[in-house]
Order: structure tokens, then sequence, then C-alpha cells
């Protein structure tokens, strides 16, 4: 039986079954530093990034807009970035992903925008074929005050005869949320079921005498901006449509992204439109203020916009975004796809406002705008750790299941090798090989490495796994297990008993002597949630193998996963402590990862320990591996998943926590739960080189710090200032160390 002490990024389990260690991670920034393409990766654990759409909000309640990314992947991801920097121009985005936690699950699109004008963004993202709003508000006070949400409404309005009808966003589409009538609250602007007319939908809370803090929906307008798409790149202008309704024949352009912006700086919107039947984006020019219409109407369009000389080119469904991304006071543009499984490296293009708002002028700086700072190999990552230079200091490599070919459509699979560049006083990696052993040139997609002796010659070997759900073996004809290896090409496709090994799709191998006999067996994890293994019966230069079970330790994740058909299993075994047990590992297509005990006593029944890893979720596809990259003693887990990237978790305490939380051993906390003044005591001569004490929150910052001088018994510590919540007392002196989990109530 499980107890988890806190539902946070900190994970401190204790297991009631004897013998069983802790476990306890804490996703984390970094270090190790990243160093690729002659600068260091400021975001190189951030995940990666397919599908972003950016925001700006005041993540920490420090009057500076931070960034907030929402992925939409399968199961869609928020990313939260604090600016660090008050220059106007000169935003210093630092990678947080403490504030994520605060975000609701989101779908579809995310708008972060203040309904309520209290200076406080609110959230906006699709609910019932519409919008579902969520108030934001601020928790905690001081370091601990983040922008938190709850919800509010669905956006419906009412009828003459229909009732009340949901405000209508297609799944898929991208709404403007906006003040469009500039009367002082956010209007919403949509395309209508069959793609083909604009709806406008009036916040009549002004018009109606309302409080500022409610949302009164009108629809006003069923063809805005006089428009209608039809099946080619450009809209048919000088529509005219009734109030009362239309039927319109369906086209091919249901799967709209809409953008209104001030782009001449004439006091009315108009709006970039994408859609899914194109690459290119389409500006269509509002002539309302100029030419004074009494009514937004587009009298002009650009079919394939461009700025400065340089076209928009974003392989299908296009979306635009009119922000202040640099934070100079000039809303700048950026674009991304809206659509899951095309370009996923390419896919955030940053046209930067060199004029004013009232004059702009954009002009192209790049492609790959946050990307280009991450570790970031497409999608689907798969990262492995393996002392590749023999240096005695574990490297990485990322495979993943490639790149989006815009030529073809499909995607192309490489290898990235980052060594292991740490020394004394740093801790870091630089990509040394952008394409390991010239993978690119096999033109395949998906590939997941594995490293181990396999043919008893006492050099490790490589393992491939395919997406086919085979496995391609590279001898290692190294002189010595001392140096690097050299692994023979081409490749030799593994064999079973009955034949070509194959795991029914992709394959995610991983090597362990799982029956102990001294020879390296394999065991893989396949598309629809199996665990395959495949006993080593020797062999050499290549091993034979027997299929063994195709449900290692009992395990088939697909029902866990909501009964997901797909489920991805990726396996990890080894240490994920220090304690030096092994234990099994399995990632999964909800981004959730499974924990079980049973390495080294047979191949059935497993125990599980746990079904959500030290409360982790990356959203889509997790692919865990564990190990002390750093050197500190502490094991970091490195996840791969549907953004292509890595995400880096580390163990936060060098010891289990049956020895991490000996509250009747060396320190006691009271009150415990406490208020105002919590008490801290310990064993005599505990303190005869002096206590350093960190009151530490469950998201891993430290909140207060007290250097305790030598010989004294007890101190007090003043928390009245902190919010409410869990936090964790850590006195360390020469002896040891110590943690008592501590709650704060009010």
């Amino acid at each position: 039986m499980n107890r988890i002490l806190n539902f946070t990024l900190v994970c401190l389990s204790v297991l009631a079954s004897a013998g069983t260690s802790a476990q306890e991670y804490m996703l984390y920034g970094g270090p190790p530093t990243v160093k690729a393409y002659g600068k260091e990766l400021q975001y190189a654990w951030a995940g990666g990034l397919n599908n972003p759409q950016p925001c700006l909000a005041d993540l920490n309640g420090d009057g500076i807009n931070d960034l907030v990314i929402y992925d939409k992947s399968r199961y869609g991801t928020i990313k939260t970035f604090i600016n660090q920097s008050s220059i106007p121009g000169n935003p210093k985005y630092v990678y947080d992903g403490n504030y994520q936690k605060n975000f609701p699950d989101v779908f579809e699109y995310l708008k972060l925008e203040d309904y309520n004008k209290d200076g406080i963004k609110d959230l906006f993202n699709f609910g019932n074929d519409g919008v579902s709003v969520y108030r934001g508000y601020y928790k905690g006070s001081g370091s601990q005050k983040s922008l938190a949400f709850k919800y509010y409404r669905e956006l419906r309005y009412d009828t003459k005869g229909n009732g009340s009808v949901n405000v209508y966003v297609g799944r898929g589409d991208m709404p403007a949320i906006i003040d469009v009538d500039k009367d002082g609250d956010l209007d919403v602007v949509s395309y209508d079921q069959y793609g083909m007319f604009i709806g406008y939908y009036r916040n009549c809370q002004k018009e109606n005498g309302l409080p500022a803090d409610s949302i009164r929906m009108c629809y006003m307008d069923e063809c805005w901006g006089k428009s209608r798409q039809l099946y080619e790149r450009t809209l048919v202008l000088g529509v005219h449509c009734s109030q009362s309704g239309v039927t319109c024949q369906k086209t091919t352009h249901s799967g709209n992204t809409i953008c209104l912006l001030d782009y001449d700086g004439d006091g009315d919107y108009d709006m970039l439109n994408g859609n899914v039947s194109f690459s290119d984006i389409q500006f269509l020019r509002n002539g309302k203020s100029n030419l004074s219409y009494p009514k937004d109407t587009f009298v002009s369009q650009d079919s394939i916009w461009s700025s400065n000389g340089k076209q928009l080119y974003m392989p299908v469904m296009p979306a635009a975004f009119w922000i202040d991304i640099d934070n100079d006071g000039n809303n700048d543009l950026v674009f991304s796809p809206n659509l899951a499984n095309t370009e996923n490296y390419k896919s955030l293009a940053y046209f930067k406002n060199q004029g004013t708002n009232s004059n702009p002028n954009y002009t192209y700086v790049t492609d790959t705008l946050i990307i280009g700072d991450m570790i970031d190999m497409g999608q689907y990552s798969y990262p492995v750790v393996y002392d590749y230079n023999k240096d005695g200091k574990p490297d990485i490599f990322i495979s993943s299941e490639g790149f989006y070919q815009a030529s073809t459509g499909k995607l192309r699979s490489r290898i990235a090798y980052y060594e292991n560049t740490s020394t004394a006083t740093t801790k870091s990696f630089e990509l040394m090989d952008t394409d390991f052993m010239n993978y690119w040139a096999n033109n395949t997609v998906g590939v997941k490495l594995a490293f181990g002796d396999l043919n008893g010659d006492g050099l490790d070997d490589m393992l491939m796994g395919m997406n086919d759900g085979t496995m391609q073996f590279y001898k290692n004809t190294a002189a010595s297990a001392s140096v690097k290896p050299v692994f023979t090409t081409p490749p030799i496709t593994l064999n079973d008993q009955s034949g070509k090994l194959d795991v029914g799709d992709y394959a995610t191998p991983v090597i362990y002597d799982i029956d102990g006999d001294g020879k390296n067996d394999i065991v893989s994890g396949n598309q629809i949630g199996k665990l395959i293994y495949y006993r080593n019966a020797g062999g050499t230069p290549v091993p034979m193998l027997v299929k063994v079970t195709e449900a290692l330790g009992g395990i088939r994740i697909q029902e866990e996963a909501g009964n997901i058909v797909t489920t991805y299993t990726t396996p990890f075994i080894g240490q994920t402590d220090n304690t030096g047990k092994p234990y099994l590992l399995i990632g999964s297509t909800t981004g959730v990862i499974y924990w079980y005990d049973g390495i080294g006593k047979g191949i059935s029944n497993y125990t599980r320990l746990d079904s959500m890893y030290c409360n982790i979720n990356v959203k889509d596809r997790a692919t865990p591996v564990v190990a002390d990259i750093d050197g500190d003693g502490r094991m970091e887990m490195l996840i791969g998943n549907g953004g292509g990237g890595v995400f880096l978790y580390k163990q936060y305490f060098n010891t289990s926590i049956e020895n991490a939380l000996s509250v009747s051993g060396n320190v006691t906390v009271y009150p415990n739960p406490a208020n105002n003044l919590l008490t801290v005591t310990w064993e005599k001569g505990y303190s005869k080189d002096g206590l350093k004490l960190s009151l530490v929150s469950v998201t891993g910052q430290k909140v207060i710090t007290k250097e305790i001088g030598a010989g004294e018994e007890n101190t007090q510590i003043d928390v009245s200032n902190l919010a409410q919540g869990m936090y964790y007392c850590i006195v360390s002196s020469a002896a040891g160390q110590s943690a008592v989990p501590v709650s704060i109530v009010r």
C-alpha cells in the first residue's frame, strides 16, 4: 500500500511494505547545463514543443509578464517561463515548471486575458464546443505567490426560440478573444460549424449594466467582417447575411484559426486567418475605421501573408498570436502550426515589431523561438544514458520518432549524442553529434536505443528498437571495454526461436539480466502495452534469444491507462535511488510512469508500487531513464515525451526516506501542524559542529534558511508569513541530514 505525503512535483512515498526504499524526485531545470551549436541552451530541460500556443501572464505577481506556452499535443501540456528581467525589450525567460501545476487541464486552445479587469489574467479554453472560463487569482504570498485558476462558467447566449446556446468554437479551431467593440469587456469571434462564416459574440456586460466580474454573451453577427470562406485560399468579401440563421453548404475549411490585431494602427481589428487546407496565412484588412463603415468589413486581403520580404510558411493550419513577447510595450507576431503530426521543430516563428502598435513594422527573426534553446528531437523522444567515451561519466543519447518533413509529410529520425563535459566544479553536457551513426540516411521513422553486452564478449553492443517491432543489433568490435565502442554496420536483425524477432510495433528495448544467469536479456515494451521478455541463451557473434513471455511480471498496462489500446510502454530497469536496489519503471502513452518491485525475483507477479510514480505526468508518451548524470550521488530522471525534448527530475534527498525522515532519531518539530511559530529540537551532540536548517516548499524552493551555532539544542522559526500547505524542515550537520514534513495551517 502506498501513502503519498503530497501531490506536487516533489514526491516522498512512504511504503508500508518492509524493506522498500523511498523515491523522491522533483522537476528540475538544471544544472547540468547543456551546450549546442556554440551556445548554452537556456531551456534545455523544458521538454520540447510541437504545436505551441504562447500567452503572457504575471505568474509570480511581481508585476512583470511571464511566458506561458500551451503545447497542443495529444493530451496538452503547459510550460511556464518566468521573466527575470524588467528591462523593456530584453526579457530573460527562465523555465520554471513549478507554476504549471496551478493550471487546469487545457484543451484545444489557451487564451490568458483579464475579463473582469482586476489586473489578473483569466483563462479561456475549449469547453462544450465553445469556451470555458476560469477566473485567475493569486495564492500564497512573497516568494510563494503564484497565479492559479478557478472554474467560472461555459459561455452561452440566449436565443429567441432555442433557449441557451453555447458560444460556438469548433474542435480544433482557435477563436479570437478580444474587445472587438472597444467597450472595455472581452468578446469572442470564431468560425461557424461549417467553417464558412465568422460569428461575433458580444459581451453585453457593459450594455446591460452588469458587474465587472460577470460575462453576458449576445450573438450579434453571423458573418462578421462580411466575408465567406469557401474552397479557395482567398475569402469572398462584401458578403451580407441575415441575423436570423443561415444554412450553408459544408466547405473544406472546417479547422480554422483567427487572430485579430490592429495591423495598421487605425483603431479597428484586422485578421490573420489560418485554416487546415493551407500552409500559409491570409491577412484581411478591416475598412471600418478608415472608410467610415458602420460595421467591421474586410475590404482587401493578402492570401499569402509576408512582412519585410519574408513569407510565413508553417505546414498546415498556421495560427497567429499578437502578443508583446519581447516586453518592449509593442505587440509582436508569433506563428505556430495548430495541427498535430505536422511541423514539430520549426514551429514557433517570430516576427518582431520594430515599430510601434500604431505604426507597426514586423521583421522576421527566427522560426525556432524558445525551441532553439531546448533539447528537441522533433516528437516522441527516447533518452538513454551510457558512458560512450569511457571517461567514467555518463553521456546522453536521444532518439525520437523523428522530425517532420514538409516534402513528404512524414517523420524522419536521427540520433543526438550529448557528451558529459562536467568537471570538478561544473556540471555540463555538450552536443557532439546531431546524427549519430549517420542514422538520418536510413530515412526511417522511430528508433529507441539500448546499450549492453549481449553476446558475452565483455563489450557493450548497441540495440535499436524499430517502429515495426523488430530490433537491429550492432556488434561492438572495439579493442577493449575501456575504449570508445566501434559498432559494426550494417546491423543484424535479431531473431528469436520462431524467426525474426517482432514485439508487434514500437519496440522499446532495455538490456538487463532478468534471470541472473550472467547473460544480459532483453525486455521491450510495445504499442499495445505489453512487456515482452527475451531470455539470452548465449551465442556469438549474435546472441540466441528465446521469447519467454509477453507479460513480464504479470504486467499489461492497457487496462491501467484508461483502457486505451495504444499505450506505448517504455520500460527502464535499474537503480532509482542510492540504495542500489533495482526497480522497474514503465512510461506510458498518458504520460504517467508505473513503478514496480520484484526485479530478480522471477518473471511473474511483480508488485506495483505506484501507478503515477512521484505524481509525475508529462501528459504524452513518457520514456523514463534514471542515472546519476552529474556525479553528486543523487539520481536524476530524464523523461522523454511527445514534445520531443527531455524533462529533468532530480532525487531530492541523498538517502532513502526511512533515513531522511528520522523524526524520533535526531530531530523533532512541533507543533505540527503549525500556525505561526515552529520549534525544532535535536539530540545532544547533533550540533557539536553547528547546524544548517532549511524550510523547503513542496516545489523545492528554500523559503527559510538558518545557521545554528555549535552546541545549541533548539531553535524557533517564524512561519506566520508562509502560505498554508506542506513543507519540509531539513536539518543538516556533520552527523548527517534529517528531514521532517511540516504542515502549516491557517
